[in-house]
């Protein structure tokens, strides 16, 4: 709780002094890294195991929106009981945050205020050297740490387990409280720079036009002073009294499902390729033994209903009831990355997969039946034989 007082501190002293100067940049950057768990999460048992370092706080819409809105609703870990006393270059503390997700990711963010004099000097920042406990630390590596130090608390808590590593996701929030000149007038004169920002380019004045128009296309605007740019791995914001949270929250889940998308396209390319050779040794075996084939399919029909369970999980996760505001930058972030290709391509190799297992499930009947006809046959001649040895 004392970290989210800490984070609510933050972003009200932004928004001060965001109407101190209209020529100032002012607001703060979220480094974010979402990462695998290798599993789904049973939240019950994970609360129990993590104590009061966990808990579930109201996450709404800050903007007008219907009251039946509703968000999925990760654990938030409290990242201070870690004592990493996280400092940027030049000694500015950074808050952390982690949030966990039954589907089984954890999502950390690094927070670190700014305070610059113009746009054109904001692309110093990112490259900035973090301190944990008084040492230098990459930005990576403190997420890690704060990663490995929650995962190792909840080993009890797993559901099913998915042994397929993964590389985590990396998404960069640019959120300003004051830009000069406003949203409108930023983005206008300074749509090369916000470019070059989103796309870690120092060179602002050498991008083309096209490649400034291509990761600047994505723009969305609320209210006359607000805007949100996004982009694959970054994305810039302006909101004049710093309430973006549920902004973060979006781009929180979009790499989350990514991330996952990824997990399952791999791990499914493995299943599958292991149930062909599974499979071709199958038909090359003996037909009456069907130990080695019941074992595969049930192998291949637990994947099946995992996966199905996870994905459905998923789907739900990424579900804003209510805002089409928020929906739309889902929607326009989630085009950047491709989720819907991903999508389409688990669906496929789940299909594929029920095409496997609906045939070694034909296999298992026709061997069985094979097995009954050589049995009545067997039987036909026994008795013709007995009958014999009687006469």
């Amino acid at each position: 709780m004392a970290e989210d007082a800490g984070v609510e501190a933050l972003v009200e002293d932004m928004s001060m002094a965001g109407h101190d100067s209209r020529d100032a940049v002012k607001g703060e950057i979220v480094f974010l890294r979402v990462f695998d768990l290798g599993g789904t999460i049973d939240v019950k048992k994970a609360r129990v195991l993590l104590g009061p370092d966990a808990f579930v706080p109201a996450l709404s819409a800050l903007r007008n929106a219907p009251e039946y809105l509703s968000f999925a609703t990760p654990l938030h870990l409290n990242v201070a009981s870690l004592d990493l006393n996280i400092l940027a270059g030049d000694g500015i503390p950074v808050t952390a945050m982690a949030r966990l997700y039954p589907v089984g990711g954890l999502a950390v963010s690094l927070r670190m205020p700014v305070s610059a004099a113009g746009v054109e000097v904001l692309d110093e920042y990112p490259a900035m050297q973090f301190r944990m406990r008084g040492d230098e630390s990459d930005r990576s590596e403190i997420a890690a740490t704060i990663y490995r130090a929650f995962e190792a608390r909840i080993k009890q808590a797993y559901d099913e387990k998915f042994d397929e590593p993964v590389e985590p996701e990396r998404y960069r929030a640019f959120c300003f409280t004051s830009v000069p000149g406003g949203a409108e007038q930023v983005f206008h004169e300074h749509r090369n720079r916000i470019a070059a920002l989103l796309v870690g380019d120092p060179k602002a004045e050498k991008l083309s036009s096209s490649q400034v128009e291509d990761v600047t296309r994505l723009w969305f605007s609320y209210y006359q002073d607000d805007l949100v740019v996004v982009d694959w791995d970054a994305a810039f914001v302006v909101e004049p009294e710093a309430r973006y949270e549920d902004l973060l929250y979006v781009f929180e889940v979009a790499n989350l499902e990514l991330m996952l998308l990824r997990k399952y396209d791999q791990y499914l390319d493995r299943v599958l390729n292991t149930g062909y050779d599974e499979y071709e040794t199958l038909l090359k075996g003996i037909p009456f033994f069907s130990r080695h084939a019941r074992n595969v399919l049930s192998e291949l029909s637990d994947v099946r209903m995992d996966l199905a369970e996870v994905t459905d999980e998923l789907d739900n996760v990424a579900k804003f009831f209510g805002d089409y505001y928020l929906a739309r930058i889902y929607m326009g972030l989630a085009g950047k990355l491709h989720l819907n290709d991903y999508h389409s391509t688990v669906d496929e190799k789940l299909a594929t997969l029920n095409d496997l297992y609906r045939s070694v499930v034909d296999y298992l009947d026709t061997r069985q039946n094979l097995f009954l006809e050589w049995a009545i046959v067997l039987l036909i001649v026994f008795e013709i034989v007995m009958a014999f040895v009687k006469h």
